[in-house]
């Protein structure tokens, strides 16, 4: 098995406190059954806690019930985890410790290998700060391996090929398909009543929002907008054996057009980025209905 990531992945780091929008939130904390045994037999009062904390969730895993405000119950008012502070690092359950890094399996069929993709999610705004400090286009490392791959490189690592035209972020605010955008993300499942909310005003100010946010695409360095498009390709790429490669293209611009109109909305573009991961990539299920609705979209098209 190969492993291949961009090269900032190696130098990810958290931002624990001086992050804006911690990731000790919304989420159903899962705990894994080793650490939620230990912390069954955790002594004092740290581990009394823990156990008062404990519940079982909907798929009959253990997990963390989060407080009042929606926060995990362990995240002390400096933004810190206590669990750490008072525990050590090794003391965090499986997804604590991995988040927000990812691993999506594949398979390389021209040299008949399975291949890793490493990274971390958009939720996390450490990821978009990295994105964003990119001085070009964004370029993947093998483990093991010399030199660094393209994205086209690695898509033909991959055997994969893509249109060139679909190779870069092309920002389109035309009329039908900004509405098409807005009406496709009403099918997923909302993580909140702020996420219906805000759907709802953007499609009550759609044409205000696509001239905004089309004079806020011209702002940015172009290379980040198609460095965007290609990392939320990138998450996908294991998803082309059961969907044709330019659905995965069209889920990706669509998205960067989504996140666009959402910073139109905000003024806040890492937040923008961020909410749209919580939202679509971090709910499995919203993945597929939007690639569904891609596959279903482009052979209506094409018949």
């Amino acid at each position: 098995m190969i492993t291949i990531f961009p090269t900032f992945f190696t130098s990810f780091a958290c931002k624990a406190d001086k992050c804006r929008h911690t990731c000790c939130q919304k989420w159903e904390i899962d705990i894994d059954e080793d650490t939620a045994r230990k912390y069954r037999h955790t002594p004092g009062p740290l581990g009394d806690e823990l156990r008062a904390w404990m519940t079982t969730g909907d798929e009959g895993s253990a997990c963390f019930r989060l407080n009042d405000q929606g926060y995990c119950h362990f995240l002390n008012e400096k933004g810190l985890c206590r669990l750490i502070l008072e525990m050590g690092p090794s003391s965090l359950c499986q997804i604590c410790r991995d988040h927000p890094r990812f691993y999506k399996f594949t398979y390389d069929s021209q040299r008949e290998e399975d291949v890793t993709l490493a990274g971390t999610g958009l939720a996390c705004e450490e990821t978009v700060e990295q994105l964003l400090a990119e001085k070009g286009e964004m370029v993947f490392a093998v483990k093991g391996e010399k030199g660094l791959l393209s994205f086209e490189d690695l898509l033909s690592r991959l055997s994969l090929s893509l249109p060139r035209r679909l190779l870069h972020f092309h920002p389109s605010f035309q009329k039908n398909q900004v509405h098409q955008v807005l009406q496709l993300l009403e099918k997923t499942n909302p993580i909140d009543r702020e996420w219906t909310e805000s759907l709802s005003f953007m499609e009550d100010h759609e044409e205000e929002l696509s001239r905004k946010a089309e004079h806020l695409a011209e702002s940015l360095p172009p290379h980040f907008l198609t460095n965007l498009y290609r990392y939320i390709f990138y998450r996908q790429l294991d998803e082309c054996e059961a969907y044709d490669i330019e659905d995965t293209a069209r889920y990706s611009s669509e998205s960067v057009t989504f996140i666009l109109l959402e910073y139109a909305r905000t003024g806040n573009l890492i937040r923008s980025v961020t909410r749209w991961s919580e939202q679509v990539e971090y709910d499995t299920e919203n993945v597929y209905i939007l690639l569904d609705s891609m596959w279903t979209r482009l052979r209506c098209e094409g018949s």
